[in-house]
């Protein structure tokens, strides 16, 4: 039985013109992290929100370990990162922390413990009793945002953008931090426009556009069975553009991009790799390097974007998806 169970969720505005989730369908299993990624406006932040029981979905359900989000007994299993978030700014570090432990439940004698547990986890190492949060900056937010919601163990992390702000040094910490709550048991589900980060941590995403799921899909599958096959030949007088086009036909291997002396093929695994390599020898193109090239889940799912959209850098140098 999946920790996390989806089904059929749908999520309307203005009187049901506007369809910000649609049949979305999707489960999560205890200890996995689970990604959920797509363009701004795809509706992942909206599902966000009807898991965390910050909004009523119009239809379908939710069921978190058998029970609904808006269950008491749901929310003390649950830590949250907000995208932006907005804390009392006027508090002290300690302040703020002691205050969410306070939240919890949790006993008074392991606060201090607690609070400098969850500091070290996040690496925030600033004068806690002195430091206001109004005065930090936006990735130090971030990362006080992660220690409030690790405080107490939840037993399910949730992160909206959690690199937003972040520095490359706050990508990686982020990247060991999630790693390490993996290992502890913990299930996560993120969402995140930072592509090549999410394939480093997450076990399975859901690709979501326009409000609907169009794939749930293994991470780990994805780069195995849809690499890019990289072929060089000597320089000839054979014409390669009608043989490299007979080949991807006859191949089933798309042909992504081609030169005189060099081509890119979609490949499903070796034995595909090894065809292409023998077709092109018995054409007369002479073979002397091949290699694979792993492709980024970016383009796994642009490879047909909408015509009025496409892939782009972020501010970090991270693969990013386009607004719609």
């Amino acid at each position: 039985m999946p920790l996390i169970a989806v089904e059929n969720l749908t999520k309307t505005y203005r009187q049901g013109k506007v369809k910000a989730v649609d049949n979305a369908c999707f489960d999560v299993q205890e200890g996995e992290v689970f990604g959920l990624i797509g363009p701004n406006g795809a509706g992942k932040t909206t599902i966000f929100g009807c898991l965390l029981a910050l909004t009523h979905p119009t239809a379908g359900s939710i069921k978190i370990d058998g029970m609904s989000p808006f269950d008491l007994d749901v929310k003390p299993q649950i830590g949250f990162l907000p995208e932006r978030p907005c804390y009392n700014r006027w508090m002290t570090i300690r302040q703020f922390l002691a205050y969410h432990h306070w939240m919890s439940g949790r006993p008074t004698m392991e606060r201090e413990a607690e609070i400098k547990r969850v500091l070290a986890l996040v690496e925030l190492d600033v004068d806690i009793k002195r430091r206001k949060v109004k005065e930090m900056s936006r990735g130090m937010l971030q990362r006080l945002g992660m220690a409030q919601a690790l405080i107490g163990h939840p037993r399910i992390f949730f992160l909206d953008e959690p690199t937003s702000g972040m520095d490359p040094l706050g990508f990686i910490l982020i990247r060991k931090l999630l790693l390490k709550c993996k290992e502890e048991g913990m299930t996560i589900v993120l969402n995140s426009h930072h592509l090549h980060e999410v394939e480093k941590v997450c076990d399975r995403i859901a690709f979501i556009r326009k409000g609907k799921i169009e794939e749930v899909a293994d991470v780990a599958a994805l780069s195995q069975v849809r690499q890019i096959l990289i072929v060089s030949w000597l320089a000839c007088d054979i014409d390669a553009g009608p043989v490299l086009a007979a080949i991807a036909e006859t191949s089933g291997c798309p042909l992504i991009e081609a030169s005189d002396e060099t081509a890119k093929f979609t490949v499903s695994g070796n034995e595909k790799a090894a065809d292409i390599i023998a077709s092109l020898s018995s054409s007369g193109l002479r073979v002397y390097k091949s290699n694979f090239e792993k492709r980024e889940l970016v383009e796994l799912f642009l490879n047909a974007p909408d015509p009025n959209s496409g892939a782009n850098l972020d501010a970090n140098g991270g693969s990013k998806l386009p607004d719609e």
